[in-house]
């Protein structure tokens, strides 16, 4: 920014445009009235939405309050199968593993499903649960969600709404469970965040402040008819952070940063031992890097990684104190593509990195992307991950400890590579029982 730039207060903005956002909740267009009430056993609607003309009422459509299909079959029985990219799992306390994917397409008619496992990812249950705004006469998808274990034991999920590819300003919504391991799981309806999305988890700072990555894509993400809409969130166009001190019960704007050359940034946020909080960022041809020295409120200037695919990396403090960072590439010095998804671990946050554990080098269809962490109480780790969303339409676990992670192998009991999710044949079982 030059010195004739006229400077922003972000925290200002995002209190004018949260009244505004607010205002949209008021209207609900006919569409949103309609197909309302969610029959069991209900067929999904073609995978079709015809195209809107800006209006109030379209731009009203994007704050509605989501609905949840808890019962999603038979509906949806074949039509997720063909199409998979990965978003996001959890471990609760128990070990139940929880994984969540986008159906449909990575587009405007996206939707978010969500299973779990209870034998570490032997078997699967079918999807628990649907968000799909479409089958309700919304003329939006869900192409973002992220799980999470807070410290109390609950799991949130956290999501994001859009009109086209992307509206310019979407809406990003959590429903939470309480009891994640009860044997009927039940969720909260959902309750609205901020714009944009979250794709990593928030992390718990040693204060208590829980902070939670939350992107706002770059203009040229922007689809017709809404190119030209939602100016006033320029200034917060990146990745940002929101911040709790309550535990989730109210979320604000706490700071962000703006990455040159980034791509829908997927950014993830690590304390580091001196209280700094680090983030990394997806760009076009590297991760960038920016430091914070006042809890997130203000960011540095940005740096360099790493060179890295464009695709999302992610990276998280584990129990044993070390940073787990997921990428593309064996090493730090080459960029590769959508390849060689491999772990590595860090003992000096994230000055040097150790071990280099190969999860999965394919390189066939879309080939594979996407991670994401999760840690079970026992320390066990599972990355979650696709393999040719159009081709394979995977979604797959790698399931490890620190140790293989140094050894550059699978050592520990249990470890295992490429487990399989769901393809398109259903989700995996082992077992003839029934859901």
């Amino acid at each position: 920014m030059s010195e004739h730039e006229p400077k922003v207060d972000r925290r200002e903005l995002l209190k004018a445009t949260g009244t505004v956002a607010a205002a949209g909740l008021l209207s609900v267009p006919p569409s949103a009235r309609a197909n309302q009430d969610g029959r069991k056993g209900s067929i999904r609607p073609p995978l079709t939405i015809k195209p809107d003309k800006l209006s109030q009422e379209l731009l009203n459509a994007i704050r509605i309050t989501p609905r949840v299909n808890h019962d999603p079959f038979p509906a949806y029985a074949d039509s997720y199968l063909p199409f998979a990219m990965a978003q996001s799992n959890e471990v609760t306390r128990s070990g139940r593993v929880w994984t969540a994917w986008i159906g449909g397409q990575d587009g405007p008619i996206a939707y978010l499903l969500a299973s779990y496992s209870d034998d570490r990812g032997k078997n699967w249950r079918q999807p628990v649960l649907v968000i799909d705004p479409a089958a309700y006469g919304l003329p939006m998808g869900t192409r973002v969600g992220c799980f999470w274990c807070d410290p109390l034991g609950r799991l949130w999920l956290f999501f994001k709404q859009s009109c086209s590819h992307f509206d310019g300003s979407c809406s990003n919504w959590y429903i939470r469970c309480d009891d994640p391991d009860a044997k009927t799981p039940v969720w909260s309806d959902p309750t609205y965040v901020s714009f944009g999305a979250s794709i990593t988890k928030p992390i718990v700072r040693k204060n208590g402040e829980w902070l939670l990555p939350v992107s706002l894509w770059e203009r040229w993400h922007i689809g017709k008819p809404f190119q030209y809409c939602y100016h006033e969130l320029d200034a917060v166009r990146g990745a940002n952070v929101f911040v709790s001190d309550d535990d989730g019960v109210h979320w604000r704007y706490c700071g962000g940063h703006i990455f040159k050359d980034s791509c829908f940034n997927e950014h993830s946020v690590v304390e580091l031992t001196d209280g700094r909080l680090w983030m990394l960022s997806r760009c076009h041809k590297e991760i960038a890097q920016s430091f914070s020295t006042n809890g997130g409120r203000a960011w540095g200037p940005q740096s360099t990684a790493f060179p890295h695919a464009n695709a999302k990396c992610v990276a998280r403090r584990l129990k044993s104190g070390r940073i787990l960072l997921i990428k593309h590439g064996k090493d730090f010095e080459n960029r590769t593509g959508r390849w060689d998804l491999t772990a590595f671990l860090s003992e000096d946050d994230g000055k040097t990195w150790k071990g280099g554990l190969l999860l999965d080098e394919r390189r066939d269809g879309t080939g594979v992307s996407y991670p994401d962490i999760a840690q079970a109480p026992d320390g066990t780790i599972y990355v979650h991950y696709d393999h040719g969303r159009t081709t394979h339409a995977e979604i797959l676990f790698a399931r490890f400890r620190d140790e293989d992670v140094l050894a550059g192998k699978t050592l520990s009991e249990g470890s295992a590579l490429k487990n399989v999710v769901k393809d398109k044949n259903g989700m995996r079982r082992t077992t003839a029982k029934s859901d």
